[in-house]
């Protein structure tokens, strides 16, 4: 449904968007995750045509909307796109009723008023807003906000919905709430959408796609769980901030290999086709477990033991978050209650264990 092709943008001498390439399914939710300034925004206004690309083209149902096609260039005007725009901030005009702001684009149109009055009617009914429509943006809540800026871009009846960060404006305490809401009108609706997001858990609630945004470019595409799972280059995993460590596969086994990260010996999934090569090692905080005392007499324990001193804990709402040096720092993310269990604190001598399964290895990919 829409296809960017090795597009490129550069503002004042530096590239925002560099050979992006990018393709989201017929219906479906595409989570686009990144940090701010990564070029999420200045990706999702080439598309819906706000702005020029460099270089590059750009399809949306297969047709190419800008870009070049044989000598001729080609530029769709944003408004001939047939794409919906709901913007970090609600944009609202605050002088207009909600009546006015959902119809503001459809009188543009110049069509019919009684097709005016259906379509506003009827989006005001699908965000659950019909007894407002009389009421200024001021008097309305960050997420009754929203709603009306969601059902402004859906009453053109677009093909493609884009969504800038559209949770942020949403007050705290029901951002979650808002976030099931607008999947469950997106899903209903069996619209195309992009929705850019920098929050982990807000990609995963929206998507069962995401792709990854980092320098300018699509750093990784998959399924949230193979991109949580699974990270593809050093930059997904920091992101993500899972442990990322670079070793050499130095030894292939009948069920496993040997990875050497600054002197010590971790068994990893076997891969024969790493051996001898410099590769780029992840493991999830929640997937190593602790203890004060070496289980080497465990059978059942897990192949991987490493030695070290607690540097850190900072703790969360339910867990807590330990740091420990052993020849390279490691970050284990357990339950309050073992920490408690374990009498763990700052300088303690500690152990950790994790599966050989438990981690992710890959060469790392510098073009």
């Amino acid at each position: 449904m829409i296809k960017v092709e090795s597009v490129s943008k550069s503002f004042a001498g530096k590239k925002v968007l560099e050979n992006l390439n990018l393709e989201v399914k017929k219906e479906e939710i595409l989570s686009l995750l990144g940090p701010n300034g990564c070029g999420k925004t200045t990706l999702l206004n080439a598309i819906s045509g706000l702005s020029r690309e460099d270089e590059g083209n750009i399809y949306i149902n297969d047709v190419l909307v800008s870009g070049q096609e044989g000598s001729r260039r080609v530029f769709v005007r944003p408004s001939d796109r047939e794409v919906g725009y709901v913007f970090q901030t609600t944009s609202l005009f605050p002088h207009m009723r909600v009546y006015d702001n959902i119809g503001y684009g459809l009188k543009a149109l110049h069509l019919p008023k009684q097709e005016v009055k259906k379509r506003v009617k009827d989006m005001l009914d699908f965000v659950g807003l019909h007894d407002y429509e009389k009421l200024y943006p001021s008097q309305l809540s960050g997420g009754q906000k929203q709603r009306v800026a969601l059902a402004r871009s859906l009453a053109n009846k677009p093909q493609v919905l884009l969504l800038d960060e559209p949770v942020s404006a949403v007050d705290p305490q029901l951002r979650e709430s808002f976030r099931l809401e607008l999947k469950n009108y997106l899903q209903a609706l069996k619209i195309t959408a992009v929705f850019v997001t920098h929050n982990l858990s807000e990609a995963f609630i929206m998507s069962e796609r995401i792709a990854v945004m980092g320098n300018g470019r699509i750093e990784q595409i998959a399924n949230r769980t193979d991109v949580f799972d699974r990270p593809q280059s050093l930059y997904v995993a920091q992101f993500l901030g899972v442990n990322a460590l670079r070793g050499k596969a130095v030894k292939d086994s009948i069920d496993s290999m040997e990875i050497d990260i600054k002197g010590a010996r971790l068994q990893a999934p076997k891969a024969p086709d790493l051996i001898g090569k410099t590769v780029v090692v992840t493991l999830k905080s929640e997937d190593i477990s602790l203890s004060k005392s070496p289980n080497s007499n465990d059978v059942s324990a897990p192949k991987n033991c490493l030695k070290g001193i607690v540097t850190e804990m900072v703790q969360m709402r339910s867990n807590a978050q330990v740091t420990a040096d052993v020849g390279f720092l490691l970050k284990a993310r357990v339950s309050l209650s073992q920490i408690k269990e374990l009498g763990i604190a700052l300088g303690d001598e500690i152990y950790l264990y994790f599966a050989a399964e438990a981690l992710n290895v890959f060469t790392e990919n510098y073009n």
